[in-house]
């Protein structure tokens, strides 16, 4: 599945001839400022997870990663990407060694796989991760804001939020116990806060880039009463 979104400046993929992994190259670390607010903390939040399962310098596949916007928040960790609409690389079939990276990372990407591949999906990333796996993903108490988002917006990005059911963390974790790993599920960002921002990101588009500034400066960590996304986390046994 490819997914529409905006190539983030200040990072570039090196794609070798015939490779569908690229190394992901940080060109201004003050990119991220950039980023819309639902994916810096998204990408803050997996990072954080990393930066506390796996010490640096580890190697890492961004999976679905797109533009390795990821780089920009771990800036001592060599980070890969295989991604459709970058590399031209498939999830479901990485052109990697077993247990060739130290770390598997895939930020909302298990919802835009069809369900009856996301076992796969799971089973691959445990394949080629050595140590860890950190996920992120809408979770299913979201549904009812995802279905009013792309009610007013119209937005391809959402399209599979709604039309196929978000990701079940608790089989996500049964699934990759199933390979020695053993993970937690942290819920995180404030389903309310992302609302304003992606109705604004999408209907008023001057206006979002000062109000994503304004929230990724002051509220990247705000406490919320619902959440947003899942953030999984596991490491092998």
């Amino acid at each position: 599945m490819i997914v529409p979104i905006e190539s983030i400046e200040g990072v570039e993929l090196d794609l070798q001839d015939g490779s569908s992994i690229g190394r992901a190259r940080v060109l201004d670390a003050s990119a991220s400022s950039l980023l819309s607010w639902d994916r810096f903390v998204r990408l803050k939040a997996s990072a954080e997870a990393i930066k506390k399962l796996v010490s640096s310098p580890a190697k890492l596949l961004d999976a679905g990663g797109y533009d390795g916007a990821l780089a920009l928040f771990l800036p001592n960790y060599q980070i890969d990407v295989i991604d459709p609409a970058t590399t031209g690389g498939s999830v479901l079939n990485i052109p990697a060694l077993d247990r060739s990276y130290d770390a598997i990372v895939a930020v909302d990407v298990l919802e835009h796989i069809e369900p009856n591949s996301r076992a796969s999906a799971l089973a691959e990333f445990a394949r080629v991760a050595a140590s860890h796996i950190v996920l992120n993903y809408p979770c299913r108490d979201s549904k009812e804001a995802q279905e009013l988002a792309l009610k007013l917006t119209n937005n391809a990005l959402i399209v599979d939020h709604v039309r196929w059911e978000l990701p079940d963390s608790d089989w996500v974790l049964s699934e990759l116990a199933k390979f020695g790993f053993k993970g937690s599920i942290v819920p995180h960002t404030s389903i309310a806060i992302w609302l304003g921002q992606y109705l604004t990101l999408n209907l008023m588009v001057e206006a979002a880039k000062d109000l994503n500034r304004h929230l990724i400066a002051n509220y990247a960590d705000e406490p919320c009463s619902r959440s947003l996304y899942h953030l999984v986390f596991c490491g092998r046994n």
